[in-house]
Parts: structure tokens; C-alpha cells; sequence
């Protein structure tokens, strides 16, 4: 009976290449054979060495959508077979419940001359191996590890050091998905700006299997050149989206002898022009080796580019390139405004979040592709409030909660295999179901959560000490945000966040009758908002209170001056304070404050919002697709239908529109509001 099997590393961090091999030993020479292969992510498939099939999948599981192999046209009537099958985990995104589990499952069997078959099932029998040669983890290829090692079609025993698979118990089983992925086609053609070719000197040297090959593509920015390819030179075609995308790229080449294509992706360009991340060099480098004749080739990229090069190593060669953007399925949020700059910025939004919604929310889908609690939080609220669709929240809270640690802290990154102590994001984990629950009615999660809900405010609790709350502990982080705090301030932002997560505490033991939690945690709340009296002078304390509280108790501690000269450099704070400002009664300058910081950045040609915003922000340190920062997907309808969907109750929500010519829709939990 076949089981689900992988390594033990990539129990913890399913994100490398992995070969599981099989061998089968008979009495006759084999003459057919089949398998039936389910995965969690590309796979391919080699007999003997020789390459059968690159199948790639978003996910299957065994039963009707496990992939056919058939392995008859690779037997060459040996007595012993070896079976491969190359298994990249990608899936939809990296995430998978319960425990970001993948693999490989496979039925069939071999056939030899007298009709006996032999089975191939999956289980302990079966070896592993991750090729370390196989530039896995190099710098310029950091974002790509799988794609360009499959593609040399044979295998090479030499480095691999098979060892025994690892089953998985039948409760760790990956489930099928729990909602419709969507496939937009994009034609490419439209975005291309660039074509024509490298020097041959720009290659010579190079093996195919080293980094040099990435360094050598960094290097073909600076010395590319316009026209065609002359004296066996490589061309390219370069191409620029107008926002982040990630998906599948589809290449047709025409080719008419064995020839190498060298696919760069980036999330911008340096300063030659070439596809480039902003600190990693290029982002992703994918190669190809394509044989003679016409050939297609489709690699799954679930990093989100802006840039793509196409570079082809023979003069002759041709190259269509086609991509399909991939993304969990959602209705378009509502939003049509008059004026050109809102229409725009709502758009960039949508793309920002788009990218960002896989199987879990991504913090940033070119680099760590994370589903940290801060940055799914607002995910999930820009979700649930411009779609009513909660799937995806809902699977993030179970996620969080079900890795939690021993001691009730959530972890702040989940599944990961590094351990992140980020006290303020367990925190926030509190608010997010609040949140989810408050807008979907989702009282059934709130039940199934529960336990985990009390372990994480008894932990919380236990951290409050002499007046603070306590985050001195070894590897620990207090995060807040991306900003030169002071110890003083820091510690009130973390004693309003603490406020924060009582608050919604509160509100869900209301909610699931449990007057003495509830009870418990207003006690603790009025103990809390006693000690940060004088210290709402910090704006980041000041903005987390205000988007925590009931209306009238956030007007009367917080004056909307304290947010006079402050300046928030990222979106993700940006959001919290121009809802602060509408709590507060002062949605035009909410209006104002969206304007300066996602206009400037649009100026700035933002195709996806960036994780911060400065006027050198294009060379910063940062990721230029972040969806943290796409407030304005909420804020916009926001302020145009004068409704806040977060307030705790419908007469605290509504306010004037200071937003004009726009149609709108938004979820509040008292129904759709639109314009």
C-alpha cells in the first residue's frame, strides 16, 4: 500500500529539489510498466537514467487526479530497473496544511517478458537524495532551485548520496485544496522592450551546472547589445510587465540543434537595464537545455517577477514566450472612480494582493514568501472586506494555531523551518480572529480555536509584569515596525498592542458566552490602559490603540495631533494610522495621508506597492511587491462609502465619504455597503 514519503530536512522546509528512487529487480527482462504519481509541486520522471515525463501540477492527490506515467517506451528489456521520479514542492505556494507537508505518493507496477508484475508502490523501500551540486541555495539562483537542474534530462549518480525515505503517519496526509485556483492568461508581447544579443566572450568557460552561469548573467547586462545575434552569439528578448506576476512561463522553441536558454526574472532592473532583485543580484536564473526541433517547455514560478529575459545561446533559435498568472480564485474587488489616479492606484492594489493570496498569505512573494501573522492579518481583512471570501483566512488561523508553541506564544512564522519569537505578532494572531470572526460570523472556527485562544492570552497574561509587558527574553523580537524606536516607545506600542489583543479577547468570550473570561480580560484591559496613560504621545502606540478601541474610548484617549510630523516609511503602518484617523473623526486627512504615501510611490512608478516608502526607495533594501502595504485596496472604498468596516458596531462605522465619483462596494458584517 503506498504512503506519502519525503526526507526528513524537508519535513521542516519543503522547498528544494528532491530525487526518490526506486529499484525493481526481476527473473525476466521488463516490458511495460506504468505509475500513477501524485505530488506536491513539478515532478518528473526518469527509467534507467533516461528522461520520460516533466509534469507539473499545482497539486494531487491519489484517486482520480494523480498523473499517468507510462513507463514502457523507456524499458530497454533489463532484468533491473531503476525508477526516479524529481519531486520540486511548489504547489500553489510553499504553504500546505497541517505542516507544510509534500512529497511524493506513486502506485503501479512493472511488467516483465512472462506476464509477472512487479509493484512500485511508495513506502520505505524507496531512497532519497537532495543533489547538493545542483546550485541549490546559490546566491543568483536563490529563488530558483529545481528547475534548471531538471532540464539536463539524465542523472548523475556521482554526488547524490541516496538514503532511506521517510513515510508520513496517515494523519499528516496533505488534503486536497479547499478553494478554486484561478489561471489568467497574459499576452507578453505588448511588455517587450528589449531584443538582441550577448557576445560569445560572455560565455566561454562556463560549465553548465556552476554558479558561474548565474554571475555570467549578471555580468550580460552590462555588456548586451541591440540587434540581432551575429557569429554564434546568444540573443535575448526582454520583456517588462506592468506589475508583479507569478504563475506558470510557458516557452515554444524552435531549435534547429541542441541548444541552452537562460531564463532571468526580476523584480526590477539595475543599473544596466538587466531583470535584477533589489539586494540578491538576479532574482531568479532558470536554464533550459533544449533539444533539436520544436520543444515546450513550462516552468512554474511561484516568485513574482516584473523583468523577464529570455537569453538563447545558437543565432537560430526561436522563442514564443507565454505566461499564465496564478492566484487563489477571487471576485475583482468593486471599484470604478472617476479621477485616473484612484483608478490606478486601486489597480496596483489589486495586483499587489493578488500575487500575495496562494495557498497562505505571502509577505512578500519574491523573497521569503512567508505567511508571517502581521502581514496575513491584513490580508485577510483586505479579503474578507472587498470579497466576502474567507477561505484563505480561515486556513491562515488554523495554521498559526496549529503550530503553536508549548507555552501559548503563536509563532510569528508558519510553516517555517527557523523558529520566529515575535511577541507582538502572537498578539496580533488574537486580533486577526477577532477580525475574522467579527466579519464573517465564523462561529464555528471560533469554537475550534478556542483552546488555542486561551493558551495564547494565559501567555499573554503571564507576560505582563510591573506595569509592561515583558518581551526580554533570548532570541526574542519586538517587531512593531520598520522604525528607529526608542526603548520607551517601543515598549508602549507593545503595551498598546497588548491592549489590543484583550480587546478582541473580550469581544470573543462575549461572543462564545463566556462571561468570566470575558470578564478577565476587562479587568486586565482597564489595568493595561491605566499604565499607558502619558505614553500615547507615541504614534505607533497611539494609531494601535485607536484601531483596537470602541469609538468613544479610542476619542477619548488619543488626540489626532500626536500624529503631527509623523511620517510611517512602510504601507503596512501607513494602513494602521489612516484607520486610526477615521476612527478618530478625521477621514480627510486619513484622505490626505493616502495620498502622500501610495501618490508618491505611484509617482514613483510602483507597478506593486513596495514594502516602504522612500524617494530612493527603488534601490532600497526592500521587496517591491509586499502586500502589507496595499491599504488603498480597502481604504479607497472606504473613504468613498463612508464605512468603516472594522468598527465593532454599525453606528460607530459610518462617517461622511470624503471620496466623490467613485462606485464601490465593501463586506461589513451588517451586509454589502456600496456607493
Amino acid at each position: 500500500m503506498s504512503t506519502w514519503i519525503w526526507d526528513a530536512f524537508h519535513r521542516q522546509t519543503p522547498n528544494r529539489l528532491l530525487l526518490l528512487r526506486r529499484i525493481v529487480t526481476c527473473d525476466d527482462a521488463m516490458v511495460a510498466g506504468e505509475l500513477h504519481v501524485a505530488a506536491r509541486g513539478s515532478f518528473r520522471v526518469w527509467v534507467d537514467g533516461a528522461f520520460v515525463v516533466h509534469h507539473d501540477v499545482q497539486s494531487s492527490n491519489p484517486g482520480d487526479d494523480a498523473v499517468r506515467v507510462d513507463l514502457a517506451p523507456a524499458l530497454t528489456g533489463r532484468r533491473q530497473v531503476e525508477v526516479v521520479v524529481g519531486v520540486h514542492l511548489l504547489g500553489i505556494g510553499t504553504h500546505h496544511e497541517p505542516r507544510a507537508l509534500g512529497g511524493l505518493w506513486a502506485e503501479g507496477r512493472l511488467t516483465d517478458a512472462s506476464g509477472a508484475t512487479h509493484p512500485i508502490d511508495t513506502d520505505a523501500v524507496w531512497q532519497t537524495a537532495v543533489p547538493q551540486g545542483w546550485r541549490q541555495g546559490t546566491q543568483q539562483a536563490a529563488w530558483s532551485t529545481g528547475f534548471t537542474e531538471w532540464s539536463d534530462r539524465s542523472l548523475d549518480d556521482e554526488h547524490l548520496g541516496w538514503t532511506g525515505a521517510v513515510p508520513y503517519p496517515d494523519d499528516q496526509r496533505p488534503r486536497p485544496y479547499d478553494r478554486p485556483v484561478h489561471e489568467h492568461p497574459v499576452d507578453l508581447e505588448p511588455h517587450r522592450q528589449h531584443v538582441g544579443h550577448v557576445p560569445t566572450a560572455a560565455w566561454a568557460g562556463l560549465a553548465l551546472d556552476t554558479p558561474d552561469r548565474a554571475a555570467a548573467l549578471v555580468a550580460a547586462g552590462r555588456i548586451r547589445l541591440p540587434g540581432p545575434p551575429t557569429d554564434g552569439a546568444a540573443g535575448f528578448v526582454q520583456y517588462r510587465l506592468p506589475h508583479q506576476l507569478v504563475g506558470f512561463l510557458t516557452l515554444t522553441v524552435d531549435a534547429p540543434t541542441t541548444t541552452v536558454l537562460d531564463v532571468v526574472m526580476g523584480e526590477a532592473t539595475d543599473a544596466f537595464g538587466w531583470p535584477t532583485a533589489t539586494r540578491q543580484d538576479i532574482a531568479a536564473v532558470d536554464t533550459v537545455v533544449v533539444p533539436a526541433g520544436r520543444t515546450v517547455h513550462r516552468f512554474w514560478h511561484r516568485r513574482s517577477f516584473r523583468e523577464l529575459a529570455v537569453v538563447g545561446r545558437s543565432a537560430a533559435v526561436t522563442v514564443i514566450a507565454e505566461f499564465a498568472s496564478v492566484t487563489a480564485d477571487r471576485p475583482d474587488p468593486v471599484f470604478v472612480a472617476e479621477e485616473d489616479r484612484y483608478a490606478r492606484m486601486h489597480a496596483v492594489s489589486t495586483a499587489t494582493v493578488r500575487v500575495g493570496r496562494q495557498d497562505l498569505y505571502e509577505d512578500c512573494p519574491l523573497r521569503e514568501g512567508g505567511h508571517y501573522v502581521a502581514d496575513a492579518r491584513l490580508q485577510a481583512l483586505f479579503d474578507l472586506t472587498t470579497t466576502g471570501v474567507a477561505d484563505t483566512s480561515r486556513r491562515s488561523l488554523r495554521q498559526f494555531a496549529g503550530t503553536q508553541d508549548p507555552d501559548g506564544m503563536i509563532p510569528a512564522l508558519s510553516p517555517s523551518g527557523t523558529h520566529h519569537r515575535i511577541p507582538d505578532f502572537s498578539l496580533q494572531w488574537v486580533c486577526h480572529l477577532d477580525e475574522h470572526v467579527r466579519l464573517t460570523g465564523d462561529d464555528a472556527l471560533l469554537a475550534e480555536l478556542e483552546p488555542a485562544l486561551d493558551r495564547t492570552t494565559d501567555w499573554a497574561d503571564g507576560r505582563w509584569r510591573n506595569g509592561r509587558f515583558d518581551t526580554d527574553e533570548p532570541g526574542w523580537w519586538s517587531f512593531i515596525d520598520w522604525w528607529d524606536f526608542t526603548a520607551e516607545a517601543r515598549s508602549a506600542a507593545m503595551d498598546a498592542q497588548y491592549a489590543a489583543a484583550l480587546r478582541s479577547a473580550c469581544a470573543l468570550a462575549d461572543r462564545a458566552g463566556r462571561p468570566q473570561r470575558a470578564a478577565q480580560h476587562r479587568a486586565r484591559l482597564e489595568e493595561v490602559l491605566r499604565s499607558l496613560t502619558g505614553r500615547l504621545h507615541h504614534p505607533h502606540a497611539a494609531a494601535i490603540l485607536a484601531c483596537a478601541l470602541d469609538t468613544a474610548d479610542a476619542r477619548r484617549l488619543v488626540d489626532t495631533t500626536v500624529f503631527e510630523g509623523f511620517v510611517p516609511e512602510t504601507g503596512y503602518f501607513a494602513f494602521a494610522l489612516c484607520r486610526a484617523l477615521v476612527v478618530l473623526g478625521a477621514p480627510t486627512a486619513a484622505r490626505h495621508r493616502l495620498d502622500e504615501h501610495w501618490g508618491r510611490m505611484l509617482d514613483a512608478g510602483a507597478g506593486t506597492w513596495w514594502e516602504r516608502w522612500s524617494p530612493d526607495a527603488g534601490d532600497d533594501d526592500q521587496s517591491l511587491c509586499h502586500p502589507w502595504s496595499a491599504g488603498p485596496v480597502l481604504l479607497l472604498p472606504m473613504l468613498a462609502c463612508g464605512v468603516d468596516p472594522l468598527a465593532r458596531n454599525e453606528a460607530d462605522a459610518r462617517f461622511a465619504p470624503v471620496l466623490h465619483g467613485v462606485h464601490a462596494a465593501l463586506h461589513t458584517p451588517w451586509g454589502v455597503v456600496t456607493t
